[in-house]
This record gives structure tokens, sequence and C-alpha cells, in this order.
């Protein structure tokens, strides 16, 4: 297993030759956690993970869903800066972890600084692009993108149908709506077969129609 994700990483970074360890975090637990110190460099190489922000007045918003391979980090390690968003794993999580002293004796490698400067400005363009989508689509197409994100997995298979309702109410501060509105959208989602009332929650009935109302899954740019 090491091995093999090991593969998955940059070869400018070589994380065979430094300290660091493979952690293993469980849907809902959080890699790192908004305003706290950043203690890891992390290394995404199975699962998937959501990033979001959340205001002073304790509003939060979803920022994207990441897939591997993706590094976390690395504007605060080079900003000296507390974290800047929470990131919780949506799936089970295998993540290399490498400490803050050891990423700092990295950054002193050229090749490492060459690598950190193009992730870093791909996500610039990421967080520009969600803005957009956050401004310019209506909350059912936001409202369809995660649930796209949150029912596959990270190669893209549909994998999980079910949306408690319990989750919901939390789903609509994310995308910036109000649960009332987006009980409207599950209604019309509901006439339109892409999805049904469960129960305990909704169903996705159809993943197809639900990729189309996404607008191919914006909340997923990598």
């Amino acid at each position: 297993m090491w091995g093999d994700y090991l593969k998955k990483i940059d070869p400018r970074v070589s994380l065979d030759q430094i300290q660091v360890k493979l952690i293993e975090f469980e849907p809902g637990e959080c890699l790192c956690e908004q305003g706290y110190a950043l203690d890891y460099l992390f290394f995404l190489v199975k699962g998937k993970v959501k990033i979001y922000v959340t205001s002073s007045e304790g509003k939060r918003l979803i920022v994207t869903f990441n897939r591997p391979v993706q590094i976390f980090g690395d504007i605060e390690l080079i900003q000296k800066v507390n974290v800047l968003n929470t990131i919780e794993a949506v799936s089970t999580v295998h993540a290399f972890a490498i400490p803050v002293e050891t990423a700092n004796k990295l950054c002193m490698e050229a090749a490492f600084n060459q690598y950190l400067l193009e992730v870093v400005g791909r996500k610039f363009l990421t967080k520009s692009m969600t803005l957009s989508f956050h401004l310019l689509n209506e909350a059912d197409a936001r409202f369809a993108s995660y649930l796209f994100s949150i029912s596959h997995n990270e190669n893209g298979q549909f994998y999980q149908p079910f949306i408690a309702k319990k989750d919901l109410k939390e789903i609509a501060e994310f995308i910036g709506t109000t649960v009332r509105h987006q009980n409207r959208i599950i209604q019309i989602f509901q006439q339109e077969g892409i999805l049904e009332r469960a129960p305990d929650g909704i169903k996705i009935s159809d993943p197809n129609l639900l990729k189309e109302k996404a607008k191919d899954n914006l909340y997923e740019m990598q």
C-alpha cells in the first residue's frame, strides 16, 4: 500500500527520504481545521474530502471537494499563517502527513518550491472558478453538484444514493441557501425523477440526471 501511494506523488517530492507517516481518517473527521495552527503538510492519496470556510458568525460555505492527489497546508506553510479552510473526510481517507518542521526544510529545495508554486496557482484558479459558480448558478445547480460529490467516490463511481434528513440542513448552509428553498428544489427534483423521498431523508434515483443538473459537477474542479 505504502509503495503504491508513493508512486502517486510528484517525483519532485521525495517522501521516501524524509520523516512522514500515513494517517487514516474516517468520514466526518478533519485533517485540519480553520483557525488552528498547521501541524502537518498533507498529501491526499486515497478517498475524498470537502473543503469549507466558516465565517465569524459561524456560517459555513463549501469551497470544493478534492480527490487524490492533492496537497493541503501549502499556502499556510508558505505564508506562516493558521489553517485557512477546514478539510473534512467525506469517505475513508488516507493521507501522508509531513511535520511542519520537515516541510520547512523541504522548502529549501528548488524543485519542491516549483511544485508548491504550481499547486498554489491551481488552487487560486479553482477558488476563483468556485466563487463564480456560487455567484452565477442558481441554488438547484449548487444543490445537485453537492449531492453528486457526496454520492460518488474518488473514482467517479456512484456508491451512496441515500442522504439522511439530518444532513439536509447542513447542505443548505454549505451551498448558501435556505432549508425552505432547498425543500422546493427537492420537490422539483422528485417530479423530474432525479430523486425520491425516503422515510429518513432522500434517495437519488437517477445519478445521470443529477449530473446534468450539476452542470458537470463544478464543486470538484481539480
